[in-house]
């Protein structure tokens, strides 16, 4: 399975590490932006002024035909939306995935927005906050010589310990000089490559849990063939970071880590 990873250089990962400070600003000013009566297209136009003023590319707009800087996914949507005009209102819950792409450095990260926040949506906010945690607590089972399946069994475990669900077909994945490289980072221990991949030193991926109420599985719906859906059409969280495997552990390039 090494011959699939990129190592990445000291020249590479500075570039990613500055792509991923831009993008973490980003989703900063997104997260704050998600209000009752606020378009899609409206957080598409304020991504789109954010890369045009820092002068940096965009990381999703273009890749694989896709076509818009931000993956703007709404209740049981599960990735992929492309921003149109639905206006956000109270208790919708909203996944926002975006990239960067500073000197061919790329990073990736989501966030998920309960718009109004806790009260609008108690299970859907709880749903979110614990992604996060789950996140939060699985990343520090990356060690390069360590196994792939310690971070999948922590967050699988958090997940359905908790009483929610992993989609387990989706997964995290290498970036850093593509949008998605290998090797595919999965959120359930029951894949085989959990057990023959060993993280490095120098490899970048992105790790994204991605939960819902009930759901394990996604569907398609007619006339849509990206956005993804959750197969009982409940709703669904989604948190991303992209990580470096240093030397004694791993560094955090890109996500909104402070706690809500």
């Amino acid at each position: 399975m090494t011959w699939e990873i990129i190592i990445k250089s000291k020249e590479q990962i500075a570039n990613i590490r500055k792509s991923g400070k831009y993008l973490t600003e980003l989703l900063t000013k997104l997260q704050k932006a998600a209000k009752p009566g606020m378009k899609l297209i409206e957080l598409e136009f304020i991504a789109e002024d954010f890369m045009q003023k820092n002068k940096v590319k965009w990381a999703f707009k273009h890749y694989n035909g896709f076509p818009a800087n931000l993956c703007l996914s709404v209740n049981e949507c599960l990735v992929h939306g492309i921003p149109d005009n639905y206006t956000l209102k109270n208790g919708d819950v909203l996944k926002i995935d975006a990239g960067v792409n500073y000197q061919w450095g790329i990073s990736d990260a989501a966030i998920t927005v309960v718009v109004g926040w806790e009260l609008a949506n108690p299970l859907g906010h709880k749903l979110a906050k614990e992604t996060k945690k789950w996140l939060d607590i699985a990343v520090q089972q990356i060690w390069p010589g360590k196994k792939m399946f310690g971070y999948s069994h922590a967050v699988y475990q958090h997940i359905i310990s908790s009483g929610f669900t992993v989609i387990e077909k989706l997964t995290g994945h290498g970036v850093g000089v593509k949008v998605h490289e290998r090797p595919y980072i999965h959120n359930h221990p029951h894949h085989p490559d959990v057990k023959n991949i060993t993280f490095q030193a120098g490899m970048v991926i992105a790790l994204e849990p991605i939960t819902a109420i009930q759901s394990k599985d996604f569907e398609l719906r007619k006339g849509n063939d990206r956005n993804l859906y959750t197969k009982k059409g409940d709703i669904w969280a989604h948190w991303e970071y992209t990580v470096l495997v240093t030397e004694k552990g791993y560094e955090i390039l890109s996500g909104v880590t402070e706690d809500f």
